[in-house]
């Protein structure tokens, strides 16, 4: 079974619009901070609530949550929009992509079971999101917003602040640009959910056409992004494979950018070769084959970006060890597909690490 070269190269170069289609997505949902921001302030603003008895408080608290709550509501549903209408457009995209290589009649997936594959298959995102369904993600990460700006109230009264004094906290300040407050933390949070939201549509609705043509597409390969940024996990991750439906699928992070890409059937091994795949090393974007993987990329550039990217004892461990590219990835990964530590490591490849003077 083969990936088509020019597979990889499509994937690659959709992988940058999708990001931006997210950053467009995540424009879009933080439109709803305005008017989170001005329903606590009109909340809160001219009251002193530091007279306040208690029980006027949790009043005062319960109003501001139900406030939230709507909104928090408005958000999902616009994010849950975004990513019914991505999963039309990826699965359609990956149709197009593969009748552009292999020309062939592809069956298209049903918006019903689009849908089924997007909110029904769990996230692989590692931590206390592992396993969750979109929708409960979705709803988990912005209703712990809400709980952070009601738990600031409460502090706030407890600790005799004014009501100043809370709202500022809230909304951070004039002087730092508002960034310092919850509520920008609440768009740091909404930015992470919608990319990772999106990521993870993407990536479903693509395995559906590819389900939907089991009989060309036998199994699908994980495509990371080559730059500084990318995981651990994820550079480890580049070039596996596995069956339709089996294994880790991104997002296997919040903020994860890396993909899967069909694997074909025996029958179209001599489709050609020789595409490419986009990397962003320190002289910038640059194209390099789509056969190469990350970390068999990484050991042609320089020192300095090696570490930057990996840190300055596995990039020697990488260049001294005498790992192969693909040993060195297999080994930064336990069988779980969780990063390992160095001490993990060096329990697997003691000689490496006696032979790289670690």
């Amino acid at each position: 079974m083969i990936t088509p070269s020019e597979l990889i190269e499509i994937a690659t170069r959709h992988q940058v619009h999708l990001e931006r289609l997210k950053t467009q997505a995540v424009n879009e949902n933080l439109e709803f901070l305005k008017v989170m921001d001005k329903s606590v302030t009109a909340r809160l603003a001219g009251k002193d609530i530091t007279d306040f008895k208690r029980a006027k408080l949790e009043r005062l608290i319960a109003s501001v949550k139900g406030d939230l709550s709507i909104i928090n509501k408005d958000i999902g549903e616009s994010i849950l929009t975004q990513a019914r209408e991505l999963a039309e457009y990826e699965a359609g995209f990956e149709g197009r992509s593969l009748d552009q290589v292999v020309q062939a009649d592809f069956n298209t997936p049903t918006a019903s079971a689009l849908n089924s594959a997007v909110m029904t298959n769990p996230l692989s995102v590692a931590g206390v999101d592992n396993g969750m369904l979109l929708g409960d993600f979705i709803k988990g990460k912005t209703t712990a917003q809400i709980d952070a700006i009601s738990l600031a109230i409460r502090t706030g009264y407890y600790e005799g602040q004014s009501t100043s004094k809370i709202l500022q906290s809230i909304r951070g300040t004039r002087s730092q640009g508002f960034k310092n407050g919850i509520i920008a933390r609440v768009g740091n949070s909404l930015n992470a959910v919608v990319r990772t939201a999106l990521q993870h549509t993407a990536v479903q609705a693509r395995e559906t056409t590819w389900r939907a043509n089991s009989d060309i597409v036998k199994q699908v390969r994980w495509t990371s992004t080559f730059d500084s940024r990318t995981s651990q996990v994820c550079r480890s991750m580049d070039g596996k494979t596995f069956d339709i439906g089996k294994g880790p699928r991104p997002p296997i992070h919040i903020n994860c950018r890396s993909s899967m890409v069909a694997v074909l059937d025996d029958r179209f091994k001599s489709l050609r070769e020789g595409a490419t795949r986009s990397a962003r090393g320190p002289d910038g974007v640059e194209s390099i084959s789509a056969k190469d993987s990350y970390y068999g990329w990484l050991k042609q550039q320089p020192k300095g970006f090696q570490e930057s990217a990996i840190g300055p004892v596995r990039a020697k461990l990488m260049n001294e060890g005498g790992l192969s590219s693909k040993r060195f990835g297999e080994l930064n990964l336990n069988n779980k597909f969780q990063p390992l530590t160095l001490a993990e490591m060096k329990k697997l490849e003691p000689t490496a690490f006696e032979k790289a003077g670690i």
